[in-house]
């Protein structure tokens, strides 16, 4: 055992990761810019018993190359893992980080942003938590969403409204188009005016055909 391991209060960690599932991430809030929780997969994939939830060390000095590597293997991890539950698109892993000090938390930035091109190719999408996380709500952009009590990285498959996400760089909204792009057509039965104009917006930048 290592001396970081030693210094470690795990079961901690986890009660803090469990309460920010059901307290924050499952719950409604009135900054996010619209009705339901602030993730609508959460509380489903816990109820469907395809949620795992993962622990990782990075220890007193870590680095973005560490930090990378444990966001691919947590990929690897992911394809191989045998979920209990038969919803793919409700599959999540959360992979918590209970040793990165807050002065470390920019690495997660910068590793998830490095990382996330390999896992949009294989249809999933990767979020960092932490409790300096700048990153903004889609329809919302003076509310920081993505805080947390304890670091962690989100893995789950590609939905719907990704397309706030995905719409940045064209390979990635070229995986979005693959899987979604029938719900945007002549017949489409979408109610949300947000995600279809970014879609549209998506489509004219790259050169898409409707």
């Amino acid at each position: 055992m290592t001396p970081t391991a030693l210094v470690v209060d795990f079961e901690s960690a986890l009660e803090s990761v469990d309460s920010w599932l059901t307290e924050y991430i499952s719950a409604s809030h009135p900054q996010i810019g619209r009705t339901g929780p602030i993730c609508p997969f959460v509380s489903p994939s816990r109820k469907n018993r395809t949620l795992e939830i993962r622990l990782r060390l990075v220890g007193p000095t870590p680095s973005l190359a560490l930090m990378e590597e444990i966001a691919r293997s947590s990929l690897r991890e992911y394809g191989l893992t045998t979920w209990q539950g038969r919803n793919p698109m409700l599959q999540a892993m959360v992979v918590v980080l209970p040793d990165l000090r807050s002065e470390d938390t920019e690495l997660l930035d910068q590793a998830q942003a490095h990382v996330k091109d390999d896992f949009v190719a294989q249809g999933l999408m990767i979020g960092q938590f932490h409790e300096n996380c700048e990153v903004k709500a889609a329809r919302n952009s003076a509310f920081a969403v993505s805080r947390a009590p304890v670091a962690v990285l989100a893995i789950r498959a590609i939905a719907l409204h990704d397309i706030f996400f995905l719409s940045e760089r064209p390979h990635w909204f070229g995986k979005y188009r693959e899987k979604f792009g029938r719900f945007y057509g002549p017949d489409s039965t979408l109610m949300d005016p947000l995600l279809i104009d970014r879609y549209r917006e998506s489509e004219q930048v790259y050169g898409c055909s409707p």
